[in-house]
């Protein structure tokens, strides 16, 4: 498998770097023990200091992690009050594996930003509803990214620091959970990935 070597190799000389602090395989399809084989190679080489998959569901990790020699640093997947995962963080918690979240803040979904269990807290700390969710994500265990472009949103998620949920009120966040949302085990999305971005060529 040599296509996730030149993939580091076009992206360190992009970067004008030695090495990369954390590599991570994005879609988990094809032949995902082959890509994870070169990606441990790579940070045996010492280009990657740690490596880790993403939108692994607990299917897709069963079938694959307890083959890999080195376990991932990170499984980056979705994850927000709404959607927290409870079945692959089991397998991951075993493993060491941690959770690194993506869409933490739901992706501006309304019903999560104005659900009146985070409301009731954001107006007892004195703090908006997107700073309640990250700080129950941060208290979960989670790394989180919030994304945005406005300095000011940018602040205001790193603004998480100076208050504590308590474990009541963590456990009515947790209440929230649908279990609903982005399913790496849809039928035809792996085929409809690997034909889109052609993960094979040149390889």
């Amino acid at each position: 498998m040599k296509l996730p070597k030149k993939a580091l190799a076009i992206s360190l000389k992009k970067l004008g770097l030695d090495y990369i602090d954390l590599y991570l395989m994005h879609q988990p399809y094809g032949d995902v023990q082959g890509a994870w084989r070169a990606m441990e190679e790579a940070k045996a080489e010492g280009k990657v200091r740690s490596i880790g998959v993403c939108n692994m569901s607990p299917k897709i990790y069963q079938e694959n992690v307890p083959h890999f020699a080195t376990k991932p640093s990170v499984n980056q997947i979705q994850f927000n009050p709404f959607n927290q995962q409870k079945p692959i963080r089991e397998f991951m918690a075993k493993d060491g594996v941690h959770l690194e979240a993506w869409g933490p803040l739901g992706e501006g979904n309304k019903d999560l930003l104005t659900n009146p269990v985070i409301t009731k807290l954001a107006k007892k700390y004195g703090k908006n509803t997107g700073q309640v969710i990250l700080r129950f994500e941060l208290q979960e265990g989670a790394i989180i990214f919030p994304r945005s472009v406005k300095p000011a949103r940018i602040k205001s998620n790193m603004e998480i620091f100076d208050f504590a949920l308590t474990e009541e009120e963590m456990d009515e966040i947790r209440a929230l959970d649908t279990g609903k949302g982005y399913d790496p085990d849809a039928p035809g999305l792996a085929e409809r990935l690997i034909s889109a971005y052609d993960i094979h060529a040149n390889d």
